[in-house]
């Protein structure tokens, strides 16, 4: 982003900043606990059953744990920044964008981007990247982990049996039906084949993003200089600030 703004960009550079920093933070965390988990995957078949037991309880659950929530929380994080990029842009960009076209915070979802990122032609491809991130394949492969995880009781990693008996109902006979048997742990090895595989999916996704900010920031840069140039002439027209940043 240019040192010098003309004051209506400053929402969109210092959201920038925050927002490509943090997703890159927490795909390289991301990185970090597949590689752990990978390395754990391979240690755990010299180690004996206490010694097994031990690394499970206290290095290898808490770090699958958060390894499984990750895809959908970066998933999330590229929308709601998309979705605020691309807003700030558009307010500048269509003579017709309203500040009621994107809403809080708490209600940006898909449809949000969609709306705003329409008129991008590389945001299509950032889409398609997004959607593939914590999908059906990953959500059957671990027992639906990050919904269970939250809200009821999820699958174990490595050793132990959850959810002994479950209810069935149908609410259109009325009728409820319970199993009984227990949902089997997740094995460390498989489900560290299946983090990598999201690994690289975020990584494309993030890629998608670059590309579509650099979109952005071409129109901004020279829009911006089109802007200053009217200050220039004439101070009453708006106000510039510096960044203090290239």
């Amino acid at each position: 982003m240019p040192e010098r703004l003309y004051a209506a960009w400053m929402p969109y550079s210092m959201m920038l900043d925050d927002f490509a920093r943090e997703l890159a933070n927490s795909i390289n965390a991301f990185t970090l606990n597949v590689q752990r988990l990978s390395a754990w995957a391979t240690l755990m078949t010299s180690l004996g059953e206490e010694e097994r037991a031990e690394a499970l309880h206290e290095f290898i659950d808490p770090i699958a744990t958060l390894s499984l929530l990750m895809p959908y929380a970066i998933r999330s994080r590229l929308l709601f920044a998309t979705a605020h990029l691309c807003h700030q842009v558009n307010l500048v960009r269509e003579t017709d964008w309203a500040e009621a076209s994107l809403p809080v915070d708490d209600k940006i979802w898909m449809d949000s981007a969609d709306r705003q990122g329409a008129r991008w032609r590389n945001y299509n491809r950032l889409k398609t990247r997004i959607e593939a991130i914590g999908g059906k394949r990953l959500a059957q492969a671990t027992t639906n982990f990050r919904n269970t995880f939250t809200h009821r009781f999820s699958p174990r990693v490595g050793t132990g049996i959850t959810n002994f008996a479950t209810r069935c109902f149908d609410p259109a006979t009325g009728k409820a039906c319970y199993s009984f048997g227990g949902t089997e742990p997740l094995d460390l090895k498989e489900l560290t084949a299946l983090l990598v595989v999201e690994l690289d999916r975020c990584y494309a996704a993030f890629a998608a993003f670059q590309v579509l900010v650099g979109d952005q920031v071409a129109y901004v840069t020279e829009k911006n200089s089109e802007m200053l140039a009217t200050i220039d002439r004439d101070p009453a027209a708006g106000p510039a600030v510096e960044t203090g940043s290239a």
